[in-house]
């Protein structure tokens, strides 16, 4: 069992997030921050994060992994307001009421922390809707202190293959028009797996959204954030992923098309899932394999 430290950190707009820090005995100046999917939390990986801890010590690399305004289905966040008695507010938070381009500010956070612990070149690596914060990140901030990027099973919610496409067009004209009458913004239960409102739906399903980052099923997709990352890049897929609605050839295919990076790297995981459930120590070895050689 490695050990962690519990921490938090603040973003620009003021939300606390809490999280796990992981420091080597000997450290580089290399760190790696992962940022977790829909609805999940930064201690929702147990395995997984042991298996980092490892790689990391072996390799001098800092780890850490926090909340993002987006854990959990619904949650309350604490935002810093000096005005108020106890210096905090309570804001709404978690995946249902998530706005996908604020995203930025919690990755922001997450390196910030990093860096004001001594590591100056930061590996983002983010998992299913995590890869597309990530991405999004990279793809549109020039930040000079993200050394690569892990794209850790990168589907498109869109293009899940459980959904049904005629029911997911009709509520988004629902959805859409809930907006339009100003109601953008309220809870709702029924529409989906977990309550939401109506514009992280239409974020979530629309082509050509922010959220849309992976629209490898296009007839004509882009992959614009993908495309536009020039940082060393690496994206891992279990053979298994079952969000897929292709072979898994066939969905590496377009984003190997689509890369950009000089230093660019795909790798499947054979019979690993969404989640690399029981495969989680070939993931990681491959991921710090690729980490060591960028």
């Amino acid at each position: 069992m490695k050990q962690f430290y519990l921490t938090e950190n603040v973003t620009k707009d003021k939300l606390v997030h809490q999280g796990l820090f992981y420091q080597p005995k000997k450290k580089s100046k290399r760190a790696m921050l992962f940022v977790h999917g829909l609805t999940g939390t930064f201690y929702n990986h147990v395995k997984l994060f042991e298996l980092f801890a490892s790689a990391c010590e072996n390799s001098g690399i800092g780890f850490a992994a926090f909340n993002n305004r987006g854990h959990d289905i619904v949650t309350g966040i604490r935002k810093i307001d000096p005005k108020e008695p106890k210096g905090y507010t309570k804001v709404n938070g978690g995946a249902g009421y998530e706005r996908f381009e604020d995203c930025v500010y919690d990755i922001d956070a997450g390196i910030s922390f990093l860096v004001k612990q001594g590591y100056s070149e930061i590996i983002l690596a983010g998992h299913s809707t995590g890869a597309n914060k990530v991405c999004y990140y990279g793809g549109t901030k020039k930040d000079a202190r993200v050394a690569g990027i892990i794209l850790l099973s990168p589907v498109s919610d869109r293009l899940d293959p459980a959904l049904d496409k005629k029911t997911i067009d009709k509520q988004l004209l629902e959805m859409k028009k809930k907006i339009e009458e100003g109601r953008g913004d309220e809870l709702l239960s029924g529409v989906h797996v977990f309550p939401m409102t109506p514009r992280r739906f239409v974020s979530l399903y629309s082509p050509r959204s922010s959220e849309d980052t992976f629209d490898y099923g296009d007839t004509k997709p882009t992959l614009t954030y993908f495309s536009a990352i020039h940082a060393p890049l690496l994206l891992l897929i279990g053979s298994l992923d079952e969000y897929l609605d292709r072979p898994v050839k066939k969905f590496l295919d377009v984003f190997d098309q689509y890369a950009r990076s000089k230093n660019y790297k795909s790798i499947i995981i054979p019979g690993a899932l969404h989640g690399f459930n029981g495969k989680e120590n070939i993931a990681v070895d491959a991921m710090f394999r690729w980490v060591r050689g960028i």
